[in-house]
């Protein structure tokens, strides 16, 4: 028996000496603090800010992505593709994949995903990203299908990026709020301490070094910062530029995103000169490096720079309060009603600091004779105001939208927000309409006009928005891990580009 406790004590005294390196390698387990709660977690709205980053790539995963370092197509759950004509690729997919629920990912799947996609039962946001086009599919064998697309797309690969491949168990008639994909992360549950997600032993990939996450929702820029500060939370995500005080892990990026107001122009907002004055009103320099970073870029169309068919030309908007003014004096004498009280209408969690940014706006407005009510809102509330078919009973308002567009071409945003069948147009413009569609069927030169002249008729002639900014945003990373956030990190932070240091 004594030389029993002799043994039992010398292996306490050999796993203590190796307790450090055991306790880090089982500590793994990650809290990331978000801005807002989704209203679901869905595969068919991976590119939504909010459901996206927690779904893209760590449970759902999607045919190819993009990468954030060049913008070129990647392979994902789809490895090789070819161009057969006619709208058609003909594509092979990864084999020795299967869902979190067991049942084999195969050519089925990728079709049936397809489908729900497209499907008018249910309200799949990354429809908006293939609007005006229908996919069509055709199972050659297992681990083949030919996805096609009318009208034909030069740029299909990319569409596949936004093709996210859940389980064909998948209901077909609700939105999930458990979504079942491929992804190196299985999803576990969502309460009321947060979303939680746990490293998928099937994954047909590198395993990743995190075991498991649960992401909570902060509305507070400052308490997601101090819950890293005091290791509550490893990652807070999007914190205002007053809370990025220590740049050790204060990370500012590029996020890709623009924010802008959308105008639902009906009376007093279907004049033109009310349109302009609000553009005339509102001094977008006084914002930056004050409520916004002054790493934030003044937008003049709802496009990156680097993107495809922005147009160069454009020139922001002045600041002419006194213009403004005039202009709403004009509309006034002629019978418009500007003095109308108009809805503002924000998304809560779409940014740090967005409410100060809304409200200050909102006083520059007022200043010139406008009267604006701000109305913040969730999520779900807001998408219903913002997608078709519209409320009956829409009135004249003004909907704060952000836009995220890192794929490299103006047609991911241009028909959906601007054509005349646009799932988030507000527009009627018979050129407009011909342009894009014309943009779309081109390549090279002709393609990038297309889409230019379409938005400087878009910017100068309907004034349909209040652009505002290119969006900069500030990541903390506690320093237990290692992360380099990037242009697509706000809506795609995948949790197997995380190590631990």
């Amino acid at each position: 028996m004594k030389k029993m406790i002799r043994m039992t004590g010398a292996s306490i005294l050999a796993l203590a000496a190796m307790w450090p390196a055991l306790g880090a390698a089982q500590d793994t387990a990650l809290t990331i603090a978000l801005p807002a709660e989704p209203a679901n977690i869905d595969g068919c709205n991976t590119t939504v800010t909010g459901i996206g980053v927690i779904v893209k790539e760590n449970i759902v995963e999607t045919l190819t992505t993009i990468s954030p370092e060049d913008g070129s197509i990647q392979p994902r759950l789809a490895t090789e593709w070819e161009d057969i004509g006619d709208g058609k690729y003909r594509v092979s997919l990864r084999e020795g994949v299967t869902f979190h629920d067991g049942t084999p990912f195969d050519a089925e799947a990728v079709a049936f995903s397809i489908e729900r996609l497209q499907s008018q039962e249910i309200s799949c946001l990354d429809r908006t990203k293939i609007a005006g086009i229908e996919i069509t599919t055709d199972i050659i064998d297992e681990h083949t299908i030919e996805i096609g697309a009318a009208p034909a797309q030069v740029l299909m690969p990319t569409l596949f990026s936004f093709i996210g491949v859940v389980s064909p168990n998948t209901p077909t008639d609700a939105l999930s709020r458990s979504p079942v994909g491929t992804g190196p992360f299985a999803f576990e549950a969502w309460n009321a301490d947060g979303v939680h997600v746990a490293r998928y032993d099937g994954y047909w990939g590198e395993a990743p070094q995190v075991s498991e996450a649960t992401y909570v929702f902060r509305g507070e820029s400052a308490l997601r910062a101090a819950m890293v500060e005091i290791g509550e939370a490893d990652i807070a995500h999007d914190i205002a530029p007053q809370d990025a005080v220590n740049p050790d892990i204060d990370i500012p990026f590029l996020n890709g995103e623009t924010t802008r107001m959308r105008i639902v122009m009906l009376p007093p907002l279907d004049d033109i000169r009310v349109r302009e004055a609000l553009n005339l009103a509102f001094d977008r320099e006084a914002l930056l490096g004050t409520i916004l970073s002054d790493r934030a870029q003044i937008a003049t169309q709802f496009i990156l720079p680097n993107i495809n068919g922005h147009n160069p030309d454009l020139e922001p908007w002045p600041y002419d309060p006194a213009r403004a003014q005039q202009l709403l004096d004009e509309a006034r004498a002629d019978g418009v009603p500007v003095d109308r009280e108009i809805r503002l209408v924000g998304r809560i969690g779409f940014f740090p600091n967005q409410e100060e940014v809304l409200q200050a706006i909102q006083q520059m407005w007022a200043a010139v004779g406008f009267s604006v009510r701000l109305e913040m809102m969730e999520s779900a509330d807001w998408l219903r105001l913002v997608n078709r078919p519209y409320p009956a009973d829409r009135e004249a308002m003004l909907i704060q939208e952000q836009h995220d567009n890192n794929n490299g071409d103006a047609a991911f945003t241009m028909r959906f927000r601007y054509h005349t069948d646009g799932q988030q147009s507000e527009m009627n413009n018979a050129e407009v309409d011909r342009l894009i569609d014309t943009a779309e069927q081109s390549v090279g030169e002709e393609r990038t006009l297309a889409f230019q002249e379409a938005n400087r008729i878009i910017a100068d002639e309907v004034i349909p928005a209040v652009p505002m900014y290119h969006m900069v945003s500030y990541m903390r990373v506690g320093s237990s891990i290692s992360y380099e956030p990037n242009v697509l990190s706000l809506i795609q932070l995948e949790l197997a580009d995380i190590t631990f240091n």
